[in-house]
């Protein structure tokens, strides 16, 4: 087999860029996985804070329920009075 420089530069051109998609595509993965951990954190986060803002609006509730009774007995004594 009679192999020339251009067929021999063909060919090691096709490995080179064999190899430089494949480590592109090696970058782009880790780079996904680490895209998909964020997200995950992200997620976490939000189940938090959502937890922690359905408490504050369980106590904001109390709250008024409180204010509304304490503001409902100081009418009364104030009619008495």
């Amino acid at each position: 087999m009679d192999m020339n420089a251009i067929d021999i530069g063909t060919l090691l051109a096709i490995a080179g860029l064999l190899y430089k998609t494949t480590q592109d595509k090696i970058a782009q993965a880790e780079e996904m996985g680490k895209l998909k951990q964020q997200v995950k954190s992200l997620e976490t986060k939000t189940n938090q804070i959502d937890n922690k803002l359905g408490e504050i609006d369980e106590k904001l509730g109390s709250l008024l329920q409180v204010i509304t009774k304490v503001e409902t007995l100081v009418e009364q004594s104030h009619k008495y009075n």
